[in-house]
C-alpha cells in the first residue's frame, strides 16, 4: 500500500529527464540482475554500482524508491533468495559451498547472514522445505 500510494502520487512530480534516467537505472539493474551480477564477490557500495553500470547514488535513489532497501541490503537479499533456492535444487551440495557459491565466502557468515534474513539456519530450511518440494537437482530424475 505504502510503495503504491508513494509511486501514485510521486510520479508527476518526475521531469522527463528524471524518467529517462529511471528507465536508464532500471534497464542496467535489470540486465544486472538477469546476468546474477548479485553473485559478484563486489565488496562495496562503489564496486556494486560500478559493476551495474550506475553511479552510487543514483542507484541508491532508485533502489530506495523500488525496493525500499539500501543496496548492499537489496544485494543481501538477492543472494539469499538465491542460496534458498540452490539449497533444494541441490541437496547434496554442503551448505558452505552453497555460501561460496552465492558470494559469501565464509561459512559462519553465510549462516549468520541466512538466520538473520530467515529466521533459521540453512540446513534448518533445507530439511524444512526440501522434504514438502522435493529434490530438483542434477541426477534425481526430477
Amino acid at each position: 500500500m505504502k510503495k503504491y500510494f508513494y509511486r501514485k502520487w510521486l510520479k508527476p512530480v518526475f521531469s522527463a529527464e528524471q524518467r529517462r534516467l529511471n528507465a536508464q537505472v532500471g534497464a542496467a539493474v535489470n540486465e544486472w540482475l538477469k546476468e546474477k551480477g548479485f553473485l559478484r564477490p563486489l565488496s562495496t557500495v562503489e564496486e556494486v554500482s560500478a559493476d551495474i553500470g550506475v553511479p552510487a547514488d543514483l542507484l541508491g535513489i532508485y533502489l530506495r524508491f523500488h525496493y525500499g532497501k539500501t543496496l548492499l541490503t537489496w544485494r543481501k537479499d538477492l543472494r539469499i533468495e538465491e542460496a534458498k533456492r540452490l539449497l533444494l535444487a541441490y541437496p547434496q551440495l554442503p551448505i558452505a559451498t552453497v555460501g561460496e557459491m552465492v558470494g559469501i565466502e565464509d561459512k559462519s557468515n553465510f549462516r549468520r547472514q541466512f538466520t538473520g534474513k530467515v529466521k533459521m539456519t540453512p540446513g534448518e530450511w533445507r530439511r524444512r522445505y526440501g522434504a514438502r518440494t522435493g529434490s530438483i537437482g542434477p541426477g534425481t530424475g526430477s
